[in-house]
């Protein structure tokens, strides 16, 4: 994957200490879902309350600490949360009563706070709004308010925040575009689902028409062309969806029959297609599966398809499909694992969500039980240890 698109992250492989970890008290409840970023993992639970696990360098895990986690970690207990999401390096929650709070690494503004002050713990987005969710980005955010209408805020230089920002952010490349603090997307889109990629988004109106923008190098946008935007296109094709979800360079979405069509980068195979290595419109996954839900990872997708089966595709080079593929990807100087196809997750389990991470994949059983799967160098999978697994390993410390 190529990290060093996202700003500030490449020293997330650094060695780690030799501290000792100290076991947290047991999760308080069944997990109701969950969500994977680039390196960690965070999840709320029945009682409301948010959970996070993994790499920790900037505060991601939003427990006050700066050290990676492997054991699932209790997020402000004061708190209570409706929805989370992880990012690159931050993570975002929408409270009880609507206001969406963010935190860790915080350089071009994505936190919200009007700084670019990473924060250990969670930190209240500025401008006073009320969201019903938020989604993170690699370096950046975007939220739906109450009223429909989106807003994003964080780095801009590829157009991702659906507007042209007069603020610029200090970066290791020079002064970049930015928002400190939520400013609205252009056009005054309403929308009733929203995702964030690494570097682009994509959102659904309330015709079920799916829009994007942002970076475009591969077609992620879905409308036909490469070129960036900084202003909402509608993907092509006239298709109305359900579910949208944005990946590292490509983006799936979901008709209400339950059809899965991907578009953008498909160098490891992540739209799920043979024909082309990457694809500017929507183009079917194959192998005929009527899917309940999708999500994009960096460059892999998985889908619960009816019957609760669990499906993966594209790189599979740390193990994030959960099961063994037998094709190989060369992609620049890299070659690795991967499968042009869907791929049934090795299980016993029940699976009713899935969630594809950076190099991992994370699920929830009907019975709330969180397993996760693929790289766990920075202890993303939760099991206490970081011991990669390609099959679905419990999530530890559950009750």
């Amino acid at each position: 994957m190529r990290v060093a698109l996202i700003l500030g992250l490449a020293a997330a492989l650094a060695c780690k200490g030799s501290e000792s970890v100290v076991l947290p008290p047991p999760v308080d409840g069944a997990f109701s879902s969950v969500t994977t970023g680039l390196l960690h993992t965070c999840g709320i639970t029945s009682t409301n309350h948010v959970y996070c696990w993994g790499w920790n360098r900037d505060g991601e895990i939003g427990d006050g600490s700066m050290k990676d986690q492997p054991y699932a970690t209790e997020v402000s207990p004061a708190l209570t949360f409706s929805v989370v999401t992880t990012g690159g390096g931050h993570s975002c929650a929408v409270a009880t009563g609507g206001t969406a709070h963010c935190w860790g690494l915080n350089l071009t503004g994505q936190v919200g706070d009007s700084s670019t002050a990473s924060r250990p713990v969670p930190t209240r987005v500025a401008g006073g709004l009320s969201f019903t969710t938020v989604s993170t980005g690699g370096t950046f955010t975007c939220g739906i308010a109450t009223d429909s209408s989106a807003y994003c805020w964080g780095w801009a230089r590829d157009g991702e925040l659906g507007s042209r920002p007069a603020e610029t952010c200090p970066t290791s490349g020079g002064a970049e575009p930015c928002s400190r603090a939520p400013i609205a997307v252009a056009g005054g889109l309403r929308v009733i689902a929203i995702s964030a990629g690494t570097r682009h988004v994509c959102a659904l109106a309330a015709d079920s028409t799916a829009y994007c923008w942002g970076h475009n190098e591969a077609g992620q946008l879905g409308n036909g062309t490469t070129a960036d935007t900084a202003l909402p296109v509608v993907v092509s094709g006239g298709l109305k969806f359900k579910s949208v979800t944005s990946g590292f360079d490509h983006s799936c979405a979901l008709t209400a029959a339950g059809d899965a069509y991907c578009w953008g980068d498909n160098s490891w195979g992540q739209l799920g297609e043979t024909a082309t290595s990457q694809a500017p419109d929507p183009t079917a996954v194959t192998g005929g599966i009527i899917f309940l839900s999708l999500s994009a990872g960096a460059e892999h997708t998985c889908g619960i398809g009816t019957g609760n089966t669990a499906n993966c595709w594209g790189q599979n080079v740390n193990g994030q499909l959960g099961t063994q593929s037998s094709e190989t990807c060369t992609v620049g100087n890299a070659a690795g694992a991967c499968s042009h196809r869907p791929l049934p997750v090795t299980t016993n389990q029940i699976f009713a969500a899935i969630f594809g991470g950076g190099h991992h994949t994370c699920a929830i059983t009907t019975g709330g039980k969180a397993y996760c799967w693929g790289d766990n160098a920075n202890g993303q999978l939760g099991t206490g240890n970081t011991r990669g697994s390609d099959v679905p390993v419990l999530v530890a410390n559950q009750p």
